[in-house]
Formats: C-alpha cells, sequence, structure tokens
C-alpha cells in the first residue's frame, strides 16, 4: 500500500535508512574482523575478542584468564595450537549515525597482534569495500504537484517546465 503523501516525513525516511546502513558496516565489520582471514590467529583469542562500543575500547584482558583459550596457549607451547575462533562480544544494540563508534580488541596484546599487517589489509580493503557497498544513496520519488489557481480555472502550473498537475520523477 502506497504511504500517505501528507503523513511522510522523508527526512525521517532518510535518517532511518542511514542509521540502518550504518548498523549493517558495523556488524559486517565486526563480523570480518573476527575471522581468521583479517585477524592475526594463534590461540583465537585475539580474533575472537572485537568488540563494538560508543567508548574506546580498553585493551586489558590476558588470554591466560579465559578458557578455551588459556588451555590451547598452553598447548602451543609443546606444539602448534589448534585455534578456536568465536566472537566473545556479539552486537545486541543499534547504534546511531550521531554518535562515535569504536570497533576494538580486548586482548592485553592487541597493540603487537597489528604488526602482522592483517589488520592494515582490512582498513585499507575490505572495510572500503562493506562501506560502499552498505552505504549507498537510495533512489526514491520526487513528487512536484500544482495547485487550483485562486479563480478555480486551471491551475497556477507546474514547477519549473512541468505540465501543471502531480507527477514524479526518479531522484538521481
Amino acid at each position: 500500500m502506497a504511504k500517505d503523501f501528507l503523513k511522510s516525513d522523508p527526512i525521517g525516511d532518510m535518517e532511518a535508512l542511514i542509521n540502518s546502513d550504518f548498523n549493517t558496516v558495523i556488524r559486517k565489520a565486526h563480523a570480518s574482523l573476527s575471522t581468521k582471514t583479517y585477524s592475526p590467529v594463534y590461540t583465537g583469542f585475539f580474533a575472537s575478542s572485537w568488540k563494538v562500543a560508543n567508548s574506546p575500547i580498553q585493551a586489558t584482558q590476558k588470554v591466560e584468564n579465559f578458557k578455551p583459550w588459556a588451555d590451547i596457549a598452553k598447548e602451543g607451547k609443546k606444539k602448534r595450537p589448534t585455534p578456536k575462533v568465536q566472537k566473545r562480544f556479539p552486537i545486541k544494540r543499534v547504534f546511531d549515525i550521531n554518535k562515535s563508534v569504536y570497533i576494538g580488541n580486548r586482548a592485553k596484546y592487541a597493540k603487537y597482534a597489528l604488526e602482522g599487517g592483517k589488520i592494515q589489509y582490512f582498513v585499507q580493503g575490505r572495510l572500503a569495500k562493506i562501506i560502499r557497498d552498505n552505504m549507498k544513496e537510495k533512489k526514491g520519488k520526487l513528487f512536484l504537484l500544482g495547485a487550483p489557481n485562486v479563480d478555480g480555472k486551471g491551475t497556477t502550473g507546474g514547477f519549473g517546465n512541468l505540465a501543471p498537475g502531480i507527477g514524479y520523477s526518479d531522484v538521481l
């Protein structure tokens, strides 16, 4: 069913669309960083420790304090460990484009894990693609109205060079 033109809120609709796209970008970035492809993985603790919040993320958590990664780290001293990647901080809320959003890692050794280059590769490649694919302006319809003139004999004319009456066009 068509939306009532007089009750429409194009600015509110656009803001809702932008917020929805913004949250899609955040969720996809978080999901990508929580993989072996875009995060360095030895035990899997670092790739599992990405978090999204409205305040800066503090890297204070040690792998030795969290199972199963503590056991994997001990195993790694004897032989090559089998890493386990599972999101420890799933996104459970909706973010607002008008507030700062931080994506960071809780692992204490995060600054050293960044040296490998996978995160830089993500930021310079995959993140740009996620933004391009999801933060797009959506086409809409632009309605132009002509109104009856004062004496009731026809209309005052169209908008610009348009013929009188109601019409619409794609917004590019």
